[in-house]
């Protein structure tokens, strides 16, 4: 602290260092100290606000900051440091946020809500406030940021409970403090049978009743509406005449003043049930003498001290009464299960000395909830410390201490999370293998769809082919007619128009663009071709196929995503047919194929095998790629495990494409070499007629 600043705070009447106050010798190290202290203070003060606190220049660059700012947007005191307060914000945002704060250096303050982008790409609703202020003459700018998200969900909250509201079985409406109809749900118009103009504007009366004049009685439907005790049961009649019993409930609406500006009626048809009434009467005198009977066999419990006692000792759970100095006054029989009965008498003992001495693995301090392991039983137990209160003095005389047995609550626990991990990824596995399914089938429409115009297009080609070669032969024809009848000046005149007007290389590059044409048209085919087999929607059940069929089609499919960063290399061999279901293994290639185009990070190669070999057909698909280290390949077939960062991977391909070679009671390996590559190698037996028919 300067000097002049020193002058400045012992100036200051209000300040703890004023001069009054400060004695005639001063110790400046100790004044240090203090300031120090004070300053920390402020800033653990700050950081222990649950709101977002930040303070900027003029340039909006942050100045000062609390932790809560880098624990909800998840970057670092550095990253920050270095950001301008609009980086947090979309385009949007950033144009109104950027208004809001030039009217806080217009007007001072000013506040917005807003939604923030946090690091991980997450937008959440933040309601901001920011304020202009000077400092050392030079304009800066803090604020403050409240997550909302909570109010968020309470307005859509709200119009669900508008929509119940609406939908709700039950009579509900709502009047103003004379009793007109201002809203009326679909309930009110079923019960009384009444349409919504006939009853919107109009009042009740105290029967419930819609009057049929405008006319209200004010005075006489407050009183009604203020002084009856609800739920009161009334007889009412509908539009047409009809009888019912209803249950009504008034209460009133208040405004922010505390003062009744509506009335809300909520009306229940309960006929049925005073139809019943009798019986339940009945019930309800056998209920009251049930009643007395209870009472007195509490007033029992009450004169008799050691009932509790037994009652405890009935129980699984160990409790422990001890005094003020942790000394064990009463306890039941549970406890004696516990440590054995080689403790026959444990009252005066130090309860915490005595669990620990039994293998109670006890932490200091033991706080309320705290889970306790029992080593030579394997049991797991909850700690709870109840005060115990002297009911004469009303004074805490001691504590009560509770040991509940959750073993079994933990195991169950564990199954039930294992359960629902298998159950979540059997869930994703089946979404991933529908969306799959979608895909070829849109696959296969779109070829479909391509096929029909590519048959004219082809057609209309070879068809102009020959009209090409007629129209030729006729050129030809007639230029050799025309050489006969003209005389030579005339044929030579013919021969340099023909030259200029290029009539024979238009005949022969004519010729050469139909071909090209016809090529193309060929290659479209091929590629038409390539994905309905691929797609095999008409062909989703297993069949006899060829495995190198599957793995020529995946290649085509996938050659947009491997033919600018790798060589493929073909080696299929001679393979029988086999029964499968192609579709399944389409996909199994494709994960294959793709990983390891993704696994090569500039150029490389990547080799495709097949071979038959004891009754089994292999397929090895390898690449050059970055490789992969042993503790990655042990869990590659992991569900949701994956390698890449996060939003370019699922961890699904390679568990999906494991389960589809389980079912197929095939085989797939991994061998890998960190920086040189990798090898998959699937084998799939060979099912012939014979064998399926068993």
């Amino acid at each position: 602290m300067s000097k002049e600043e020193m002058l400045k705070v012992f100036s200051d009447p209000e300040h703890p260092y004023h001069e009054s106050s400060i004695p005639d010798t001063i110790d400046l190290r100790e004044v240090a100290d203090r300031l120090l202290k004070e300053k920390t203070l402020v800033e653990e003060l700050i950081n222990g606000l649950p709101e977002i606190f930040f303070l900027t220049n003029a340039a909006r660059k942050f100045l000062r900051w609390n932790k809560n700012l880098e624990v909800v947007t998840g970057y670092s005191a550095e990253e920050i440091a270095n950001m301008h307060l609009l980086d947090f914000f979309d385009v949007e945002e950033k144009e109104r946020l950027t208004t809001k704060m030039h009217e806080a250096f217009g007007c001072g303050k000013t506040s917005t809500e807003v939604h923030m982008t946090l690091k991980n790409g997450c937008r959440i609703p933040y309601f901001f406030t920011t304020s202009h202020i000077l400092l050392n003459n030079e304009p800066h700018l803090v604020g403050t940021g409240l997550d909302i998200t909570e109010r968020y969900e309470i307005e859509e909250l709200l119009r669900k409970l508008s929509g119940a509201v609406e939908q709700s079985s039950s009579s509900i409406a709502i009047t103003d403090r004379e009793g007109m109809i201002e809203y009326v749900n679909t309930g009110f118009l079923n019960m009384t049978g009444y349409a919504l103009d006939e009853v919107i504007g109009r009042y009740m009366n105290n029967s419930m009743t819609v009057l049929p004049s405008p006319e209200p009685d004010c005075k006489s439907w407050q009183s009604f509406a203020a002084s009856e005790k609800w739920p009161l049961e009334l007889s009412n009649k509908r539009k047409s005449g009809e009888l019912f019993w209803e249950s009504v409930s008034v209460s009133p609406i208040k405004n922010i003043d505390e003062i009744t500006t509506h009335y809300l009626i909520i009306r229940e048809d309960i006929t049925s049930r005073k139809n019943a009434q009798r019986e339940l009467l009945k019930n309800r005198a056998e209920l009251v003498i049930q009643h007395e009977k209870l009472k007195h066999l509490f007033g029992q419990v009450e004169k008799s001290k050691k009932e509790w006692e037994n009652t405890l000792d009935c129980i699984d759970d160990i409790v422990i009464l001890v005094d003020t100095e942790d000394r064990i006054r009463r306890y039941n029989k549970a406890l004696h299960g516990l440590i054995g009965t080689s403790h026959p008498d444990v009252a005066g003992s130090n309860w915490h000395e005595l669990l620990s001495s039994q293998c109670l693995q006890m932490p200091s301090p033991c706080e309320e909830g705290t889970e306790i392991h029992h080593t030579p039983s394997g049991k797991w137990f909850v700690f709870n410390s109840y005060p115990f209160t002297n009911s004469s003095a009303e004074e805490i005389s001691g504590a009560v201490i509770t040991l509940h047995d959750t073993t079994e609550v933990k195991r169950f626990t564990r199954e039930l999370e294992k359960a629902y991990s298998e159950l979540k990824a059997t869930q994703a596995k089946i979404v991933q293998q529908e969306k799959m399914a979608s895909i070829g089938q849109l696959a296969a429409g779109v070829a479909h769809e391509i096929n029909n115009p590519m048959g004219f297009i082809s057609s209309n080609l070879n068809t102009l082919g020959k009209y090409f070669d007629r129209l030729n032969d006729f050129i030809k024809f007639q230029s050799e007619m025309v050489e006969t009848l003209l005389d030579n000046d005339a044929v030579e005149e013919l021969r340099q128009k023909r030259k200029a007007l290029k009539l024979d290389y238009i005949l022969e590059d004519g010729m050469d663009l139909i071909k090209e044409s016809l090529d193309g048209a060929e290659r479209v085919r091929t590629i038409v071709s390539n994905m309905k087999s691929f797609s095999r929607v008409d062909q989703a059940e297993q069949k006899y196929a060829d495995i190198n069929d599957c793995i020529t089609s995946t290649i085509n499919i996938a050659w947009n995503e491997l033919k600018y960063k790798t060589n493929l290399v073909k080696e299929l061999g001679h393979i029988p047919l086999t029964w499968c279901n192609p579709q399944q293994l389409n996909q199994v290639f494709m994960n294959l194929l793709v990983n390891a185009a993704q696994a090569i990070v500039d150029h490389g190669d990547i080799t495709v095998k097949s071979w038959h070999e004891n009754d089994c057909i292999y397929t090895s698909i390898s690449d050059t790629g970055c490789g992969m280290p042993p503790e990655v390949i042990n869990r590659i077939f992991e569900p949701f495990f994956t390698t890449k960062e996060v939003g370019k991977g699922t961890g699904l391909g390679l568990s999906i494409t494991y389960d589809i070679i389980k079912n197929h009671k095939g085989e797939i390996t991994v061998v890998s070499n960190p920086g040189k590559g990798t090898t998959f190698t699937v084998r799939l037996p060979v099912i012939e007629a014979e064998l399926r028919a068993k």
